[in-house]
């Protein structure tokens, strides 16, 4: 069973790893697309939760997961950190024991649309909604765009909905009359890490 320290934990360093070391990877012109991306992500995050902490917890992290508990979702999570069975299989994907945490990336230039940001949106909710994946969530959008200083992604009916107590936004957009650097936030909804 994963306590809510070990979420705590996790939590933290997510939110961390994106304000800190992803933005400082894009600075330093090492991401180019969503896979360095999610190469980043997974780097600094296996890194920063340490081997002990994953071993101790029976905790790994995958890319591209899809499990029983997302089939007929039609999705895959583009990250998921999950809690194994103690003893294991002779498939590892049999050794999910639950889902601790999904984190979809997404990496548009300047002229994408919102359109396909607001896709991962609509994937989390069916997760949530339809699927009943009781985990923490996480969007991660960076958008080489120009956005008003107030824009959310999530609006008060979702967050007080079903993104309430489970999501947490973390994006990065360049602001309107600001500097042509992308400012990197994080908007938590899940209630852990304030």
């Amino acid at each position: 069973m994963i306590t809510k320290t070990t979420k705590e934990k996790i939590d933290s360093a997510i939110k961390e790893i994106w304000e800190a070391n992803v933005s400082q990877d894009y600075k330093n012109n090492h991401l180019l697309k969503e896979d360095t991306l999610k190469n980043s992500f997974y780097y600094h995050l296996r890194r920063k939760l340490g081997t002990k902490f994953l071993e101790d917890n029976r905790i790994r992290i995958f890319t591209e997961f899809n499990d029983a508990d997302l089939k007929g979702s039609g999705f895959r999570a583009d990250i998921a950190i999950v809690e194994m069975v103690e003893d294991s299989n002779p498939y590892l994907g049999d050794d999910v024991k639950s889902i601790i945490a999904i984190i979809e990336l997404k990496f548009k230039n300047k002229y994408t649309s919102y359109d396909v940001f607001y896709k991962d949106i609509e994937k989390t909710k069916i997760y949530i909604k339809d699927h009943n994946v009781d985990c923490l969530y996480y969007l991660g959008f960076i958008h080489e765009k120009e956005h008003e200083k107030d824009t959310v992604w999530l609006d008060g009916r979702q967050t007080s909905n079903w993104a309430n107590k489970k999501v947490t936004v973390l994006s990065a957009n360049r602001e309107i009359d600001g500097d042509d650097n992308l400012v990197f936030r994080v908007e938590s909804y899940n209630g852990l890490n304030k």
